[in-house]
């Protein structure tokens, strides 16, 4: 058997090559219990990612992200692409304690960092109660994921990784259970592409707090997770600090022949952050008319539903939608106006996002899938203020539809 000079190392120690689910692991000889003391694994989970866009604004994102569909562009030109990147690594280890108890490490990463650039996923310490680094933040549900193609996931769904520490637990009752945990604040932020509200970036100055409860049955689960946030901004280089705050609902429920519905809705305010498709564009929160900050309401949510129609072909149906509103904004920046700039409003600004997806999965044999998918995805953005002392009302909406495909390998 031939191995990478990564793994010289285990030539220098008393550990031994065994078979399991990961191409290679290294387990120790001795033992605590029926468990190795220590075990390490490396894996590969292959994506190829294939994409071909009928029409829409999306031709330029590697993801059906319905939130930058660009609602003023006319081009509808078809495009097709091709990469990899989405294919993750994944390093782990666990150590059994004398006493019994396991301690595991993760390190997962991919090459979605920008032209195949490689970007950390996870990397963290857990144990019996506690879980310190990188891994799903604790506000989002991580064991759903609807089972599609495109990476990005409905525009509701909340799948954000950040560094926490996080406590867990279960109560007397072992079905049901409990997560506190203190995440780093997320401060990625981008400007609009149609309108910009002239909000710069600050320093956060304290964690987001999350709590959540869920109860766990053979069938599957119900959680329910609440966030409290302290968001800060600047605005004509003052300072304000403003609470955001949300709640979400999530289950999964599996049948005996493996189909399985997923769900999660969301709202609160001052939590864009946290969602798929709006996620760093800066809506967490907007000046109104009195110069104060407001944060953002918003609501959303999405489900899914697996049915297997043989052993190995499989088909999925996702719908998804999010709506948010910004209201008495004190201005905005709209981009598309080449001469005159500054719309200043008395009134809202509204954004809506539509998502769909049908697919086909086959598993070809054991470890790998391919799959064949329909995207389609709508965006609409409504605002109406006064420009020159002269009250105008925008609407716009575009939609886009996308055929994904590829196959996902695992080893």
């Amino acid at each position: 058997m031939k191995i990478s000079s990564l793994f010289v190392f285990v030539l220098l120690t008393p550990f031994i090559l065994v078979s399991q689910e990961r191409f290679l692991t290294v387990s120790s000889k001795d033992s605590v219990g029926s468990k190795p003391k220590f075990k390490s694994s490396l894996g590969v989970n292959m994506k190829l990612n294939a994409y071909y866009d009928l029409f829409g604004g999306l031709q330029d994102n590697e993801t059906f992200n319905v939130g930058k569909i660009n609602v003023f562009g006319t081009d509808d030109a078809s495009s097709f692409h091709v990469d990899m990147y989405q294919t993750q690594m994944k390093f782990d280890s666990n150590f059994i304690l004398k006493e019994g108890r396991e301690v595991k490490a993760i390190v997962e990463w991919d090459f979605w960092g920008g032209n195949g650039h490689m970007r950390l996923r996870k990397a963290y310490v857990e144990s019996e109660h506690w879980q310190i680094g990188q891994n799903w933040n604790a506000f989002g549900d991580e064991v759903l994921w609807p089972n599609i193609m495109e990476w990005e996931g409905p525009p509701s769904g909340i799948w954000v990784r950040s560094p926490h520490v996080k406590y867990f637990n279960t109560f007397k009752n072992k079905d049901w259970s409990y997560e506190i945990s203190l995440e780093a604040p997320i401060i990625d932020y981008v400007r609009f592409k149609e309108f910009d509200i002239l909000v710069d970036e600050e320093y956060q100055l304290a964690p987001d707090f999350v709590m959540a409860v869920k109860n766990s049955h053979d069938w599957g689960h119900i959680r329910l997770s609440s966030i409290l946030r302290s968001i800060r901004y600047s605005l004509d280089d003052k300072t304000d600090n403003f609470l955001g705050y949300g709640f979400s609902l999530s289950g999964i429920y599996k049948t005996k022949k493996r189909n399985n519905f997923q769900f999660q809705i969301v709202g609160g305010k001052g939590i864009t952050a946290y969602m798929t498709s709006v996620a760093g564009l800066g809506y967490d929160g907007y000046p109104n008319s009195n110069d104060k900050f407001d944060a953002t309401p918003i609501i959303g949510g999405w489900a899914s539903y697996e049915y297997f129609i043989t052993k190995k072909l499989h088909a999925n149906v996702v719908f998804g939608l999010t709506n948010f509103n910004l209201t008495d904004v004190k201005r905005i920046l709209d981009n598309n106006i080449p001469s005159e700039k500054f719309i200043v409003l008395e009134g809202d600004a509204t954004h809506s996002h539509y998502y769909g997806i049908f697919n086909f999965m086959y598993d070809a044999y054991e470890r790998m899938t391919i799959g064949l998918e329909l995207d389609y995805g709508a965006k609409k953005l409504d605002a109406n203020g006064y420009l020159n002392n002269t009250f105008i009302n925008e609407s716009k909406s575009r939609d886009a539809m996308r055929i994904s495909f590829g196959f996902m390998f695992y080893f």
